[in-house]
């Protein structure tokens, strides 16, 4: 451990360039007892931030040395966490019902079973399932629903959150709410029901991990006049945005939405959707999400079609973790915001891998305390720096005059010189 840290030291001592007075804004931040600590970047960190790589954040002790600080990975973008996602069926099996003790509209009432396995690449709780069905009529008010399956502790209780049946269609849903299931495969079953009722999918959806879980901020949209029924907005250029949540509003339930990003003179695509939010008898439904790989960009811009009017967006992000390396208890100066500096690079992963190799894959450092914001430069730190004098150019003119100087005393002193015979 000491010797990490005596690493950190050497490569800090090593390049030392940037002072707090680079920068536009500051905030205490106190450490507790131990030599690591982490930092959870909050919106006001992002909004002082004017770089996409965040490299115009740093950290100083209170006599202005830098300190060992740098972002940890961040957690791989797992989409199956942000939208249902389809379980395997593996085997479904029919029998028998009685309704001696369940009375029920129609003949020959069967128990259905069905063979679940997840899909998803690790271990993860599923919070609730959506179980989609085709039949001619509404699912049995009185059907009963089961699931089983390996769990923490206890037995896994199922309770239904919402039905929605299109009679139109003969589709139907039923959203079925689990509480402590944390298996990779289990069974459903479903009694009452009809013989030719049929199971056609079931969408886990999945628990976020501490650590994971989204963030969201509301988008301040303005109408795009180069483009039809097209809205930009603008969002801290740091910001690691990975999903947008889209309120269609009351001027329609149904449109297609497309996210985009600017990248020089071109509009690159990030996602692009059906959203809808319907009503159905006394249920709703509602997709009105999209995923993408995680983006840092300071200029946005929402299609719609069709024009339904302002829509309502709010962009989802998991916050930038940092690591301090620095012996505590301490008080630390955290600064933002600069055109003139950047933070330097630090050995961080080498040091996180040592740590949770130690003490386990899923150990955090203790976290740092963030105090109030308050001016340090300024707009003066966001003023660019003027441009160095051209030495180089300089250089090149003196010896190209001096160069032009010999040339022509050579030539002088060739024409003075009398002729020979």
């Amino acid at each position: 451990m000491k010797r990490v840290l005596l690493s950190l030291a050497l490569a800090t001592s090593a390049t030392q360039a940037a002072a707090p007075d680079d920068f536009a804004w500051q905030w205490p931040l106190d450490l507790g007892s131990g030599d690591v600590h982490e930092l959870v970047l909050t919106p006001e960190i992002y909004d002082a931030i004017t770089r996409s790589d965040g490299r115009d954040l740093a950290l100083f002790t209170e006599s202005g040395r830098s300190v060992s600080f740098g972002p940890l990975p961040a957690a791989p973008d797992t989409p199956w966490r942000d939208a249902p996602y389809a379980l395997e069926i593996v085997g479904s099996t029919r029998e028998p019902g009685s309704s001696r003790d369940v009375p029920v509209a129609f003949p020959s009432p069967q128990r259905l079973t069905l063979a679940l396995r997840s899909r998803v690449p690790e271990a993860a709780s599923i919070r609730a399932l959506r179980v989609g069905w085709r039949h001619r009529a509404a699912m049995p008010a009185d059907a009963r629903w089961r699931v089983e399956g390996r769990r923490r502790s206890g037995a896994v209780h199922a309770e239904v959150m919402a039905h929605s049946y299109s009679l139109a269609s003969g589709l139907g849903e039923t959203r079925l709410s689990l509480s402590d299931f944390d298996g990779d495969a289990l069974r459903l079953s479903v009694t009452p029901v009809p013989p030719d009722l049929e199971i056609t999918s079931v969408l886990a959806e999945y628990e976020t991990p501490p650590g994971q879980q989204r963030q969201y901020r509301r988008a301040a949209l303005v109408r795009d006049d180069s483009a039809a029924n097209a809205f930009r907005f603008h969002l801290p250029p740091a910001l690691p945005v990975s999903a947008a949540r889209i309120d269609l509003g009351d001027g329609g339930a149904l449109a297609t939405v497309t996210l985009s990003v600017r990248e020089g003179e071109w509009w690159r695509t990030l996602a692009s959707d059906t959203a809808f939010d319907i009503a159905v008898g006394d249920a709703s439904l509602v997709r009105n999400r999209l995923a993408f790989p995680t983006t840092r960009n300071q200029r946005w811009r929402l299609g719609v079609e069709p024009d339904i009017g302002v829509p309502i967006v709010d962009v989802g992000y998991r916050p930038d973790v940092f690591l301090v390396a620095h012996q505590g208890p301490a008080r630390l100066l955290l600064v933002a915001g600069s055109a003139r500096t950047q933070r330097q690079d630090f050995p961080i992963e080498p040091l996180m891998r040592e740590l949770r190799a130690q003490f386990g894959a899923s150990w955090t450092p203790p976290r740092a305390s963030l105090g109030a914001r308050s001016e340090r430069t300024g707009k003066a730190a966001l003023k660019p720096p003027p441009p160095a004098p051209p030495y180089r150019a300089w250089a090149l003119w003196t010896v190209l005059v001096v160069a032009a100087l010999a040339i022509g005393f050579l030539a002088l002193r060739l024409l003075r010189e009398p002729a020979r015979d």
